[in-house]
């Protein structure tokens, strides 16, 4: 009868113990993706900037080696406005660049003035500033927004 009832205890516990949920918030969760994807240190890797073109095929527009320039880079895209798990349904990308081994998708919001970006394989979804779009948006192309 003692066994029965540690076996019964053991099991209520279980399943109550597999039944909570471990909640992390999304601000919890922006945070991680931005500590892992946008530290203040850089690779080395020059960025490769790519650009949708009329065929829908992406070439090469710029590369970026300037350590300054990647660092303000990474400083404003950490400062987005990131939203966690979120589907969205667009056209592809205006460009796309890699930084520090991540890919990064690139829109252009031509209603907002600003840019909209995703972190493949991070499950994020970015909106930078007017000014940081415009900062971003030329030292990606070379050109004013």
């Amino acid at each position: 009868m003692k066994g029965l009832f540690v076996l019964i205890l053991a099991i209520g516990l279980s399943l109550v113990g597999c039944s909570q949920d471990v909640s992390i918030s999304n601000h919890e969760k922006n945070n991680a993706t931005k500590g892992n994807v946008f530290s203040t240190s850089w690779d080395g890797n020059p960025v490769i900037v790519k650009q949708k073109n009329f065929d829908g095929d992406y070439e090469i527009v710029n590369e970026i080696n300037d350590s300054e320039e990647v660092k303000k880079v990474i400083e404003a895209l950490g400062n987005a406005d990131w939203k966690w798990n979120v589907y969205v349904d667009i056209l592809p990308p205006d460009y796309s660049f890699t930084l520090n081994s991540y890919e990064h998708s690139v829109w252009i919001n031509e209603e907002y003035e600003r840019l909209e970006l995703i972190t493949q394989g991070q499950a994020n979804y970015g909106t930078l500033s007017k000014a940081s779009s415009e900062i971003i948006f030329e030292i990606l192309t070379g050109e004013k927004f």
